[in-house]
């Protein structure tokens, strides 16, 4: 089955339903299409459901809920699952449910969940699906992203001569990170029939009715496979490093995460899980999850937000993947759910990176590429989420020079800093480089300019702004980049005069701690990359660019108050 198409004959469909409504809510419009195109499904429900006790005291109006209590509230979430099923035309006895604890996963997980993966790979293998929906790693819900790595470490065990099915991963708690790997576009009356089985959830809609309608949208999207890199901006753990004899992660942790109670660090290597208190610093204890026993001590160092910790990578078996997760004491759903990371990540060798957001710029992105390729040695472009022909064009580009240049693709539009910020975490990832160059794809940065910003690089600068003449610069931008340079010159009186421009080099160093220190946003992103490199002494240096503003600057995305107001919160936060 395709990846961009839904199941068609002779697939087979296995669906893992964490709770009773995730059948309905993650994959309802893909079981109607699967069984129409002749495809089998099977649909296994994890849990029954009946540990969650406010919507249990709602509906039966009494507050003790007794163990009698949650067995009878499981068996109604069971028939109001089967119902749905058949609405979606499932039988009944493709149904079956493990009856594993409710919001009792994690725990299972952490404890060693041997039986539960041998239970999926005996049915991988006695039903051979073509096909598995399964929830998503990254789901905040504790039981959803437990029994999504339950299944991925499953799906190590299969055998060689086992052909791995593909996978498609549904996420109900949290927003995806990026464009998903497929979409399924429901008819009108597939529409209405999830519609209808999400209704048969009453126990649910009685609290939760106008959010499980959101589920019943026309497109039904399914997320790609974990990524494995070792640095994820989007995650706690932000990097995952292995510099034998240590294993080093920086985990960031929110005022918001520290407020929720002490968090913990857990550690997976599929046949082992380990904790580490999060709330101590200087040494912390590495506990071994099933048997408590202390095997070895984490060095810990708090830089701001984020915590260094170091580890012997001995202590742990001979892995190559790892798994980790962050948790709060006094919090129900996860800050984020699990992230891979694979210690042995070969990269491709590339002196310079070019990196180019996109938003809406299908008259220029085509020639600006072209331009850019000349002078780079890889170009990884960001279509933040375009609603005209740029996703088209830079897709086509893509196809026709591979090897030259990675895409990035946003569903939505994220903000330019997002887009950046994705763009540096990539090139870490997947490239040995030297030096990244960015510029604006509007037509704004002359690509041909890119050589001297490299040049500055080698003759021993962190950071290369490409600086335009202010005076020439249309009203709108010349007032935020005025305003935006005095506010920075206070604190910085060396501080380059434009402070805005988005053509930049940086060395590799920078960019890698760029990627620890900032999260990325819009527009005053730059900003804070700037403060960043001022604040820590790093040597900036300036080329002069022309100022090119095309059609009196149409194209731009720069919204003067809102977004100096922006640069202005981003500098007082900074300080």
């Amino acid at each position: 089955m395709s990846a961009s198409t839904p199941p068609s004959r002779p697939d087979r469909v296995l669906v893992f339903a964490v709770h009773p409504d995730d059948e309905t809510l993650g994959a309802g419009g893909l079981i109607q299409k699967a069984l129409k195109s002749g495809s089998e499904v099977r649909v296994i429900l994890v849990t029954n459901g009946d540990n969650n006790p406010w919507p249990q005291r709602f509906v039966e109006r009494h507050w003790k809920i007794t163990a009698e209590d949650k067995q009878r509230w499981g068996k109604r979430r069971r028939e109001e699952a089967l119902a749905a099923l058949a609405l979606l035309g499932v039988q009944a006895d493709q149904v079956f449910f493990l009856g594993l604890p409710d919001q009792g996963l994690t725990s299972l997980l952490n404890l060693g969940s041997d039986s539960i993966e041998e239970r999926i790979v005996a049915e991988i293998a006695e039903w051979q699906p073509s096909c598995i929906v399964v929830p998503a790693l990254q789901d905040k819900h504790p039981d959803h992203n437990a029994f999504g790595l339950m299944v991925e470490l499953a799906l190590d065990r299969l055998s060689p001569e086992q052909t791995r099915p593909q996978i498609l991963y549904y996420l109900i708690h949290g927003k995806p990170l990026y464009a998903p790997a497929c979409s399924i576009e429901l008819s009108d009356d597939e529409l209405e029939r999830k519609r209808e089985a999400t209704v048969c959830h009453a126990t649910q809609m009685a609290l939760c009715r106008s959010r499980f309608m959101r589920y019943a949208v026309r497109r039904e999207n399914y997320l790609g496979a974990p990524m494995l890199d070792s640095y994820q901006l989007q995650h706690p753990v932000r990097l995952v490093s292995a510099m034998p004899p240590l294993l080093t992660l920086h985990v960031h942790l929110s005022a918001w995460v520290r407020r929720m109670g002490k968090p913990t660090l857990t550690i997976m290597t599929g046949p082992a899980a380990y904790r580490i208190d999060l709330g101590s610093r200087g040494t912390a204890e590495i506990h071994d999850s099933t048997t408590n026993a202390v095997i070895g001590q984490a060095y810990i160092v708090d830089i701001d937000e984020t915590l260094e910790l170091s580890m012997p990578i001995s202590l742990f078996e001979e892995v190559e993947r790892f798994y980790f997760k962050v948790e709060r004491r006094w919090a129900f759903f996860d800050p984020a759910g699990w992230r891979g990371a694979n210690l042995v990540n070969p990269k491709v060798q590339a002196g310079v990176i070019g990196l180019m957001p996109c938003y809406d710029v299908e008259d220029f992105c085509e020639q600006v590429m072209l331009g850019t390729l000349k002078h780079v040695d890889h170009l990884i472009v960001i279509d933040d989420g375009s609603t005209d022909n740029t996703a088209q064009i830079v897709r086509r580009m893509a196809v026709q020079l591979p090897g030259n240049i990675s895409l990035i693709r946003f569903d939505k539009n994220q903000g330019k800093g997002v887009g950046l910020m994705a763009g540096f975490i990539h090139a870490l990832n997947h490239f040995d480089f030297e030096t990244m160059v960015t510029l604006d794809a509007d037509g704004q940065h002359p690509p041909a300019r890119i050589p001297e910003l490299v040049e500055s690089i080698h003759q021993g600068a962190e950071m290369v702004i490409g600086e335009r003449l202010l005076a020439e610069m249309p009203g709108r931008s010349r007032v935020g980049n005025t305003l935006a340079t005095h506010a920075i010159r206070w604190l910085y009186p060396h501080a380059p005069s434009d402070t805005q421009s988005g053509m930049r080099a940086f060395s590799r160093e920078l960019v890698e701690e760029i990627a620890r220190r900032i999260s990325g946003s819009r527009y005053e992103t730059e900003f804070q990359i700037l403060l960043l490199a001022l604040s820590k002494g790093k040597r900036i240096a300036t080329v002069s660019i022309p100022t090119i503003y095309i059609d009196n600057n149409r194209s731009s995305k720069f919204r003067p108050v809102i977004d100096t107001l922006r640069i202005a919160r981003a500098m007082i936060h900074w300080h």
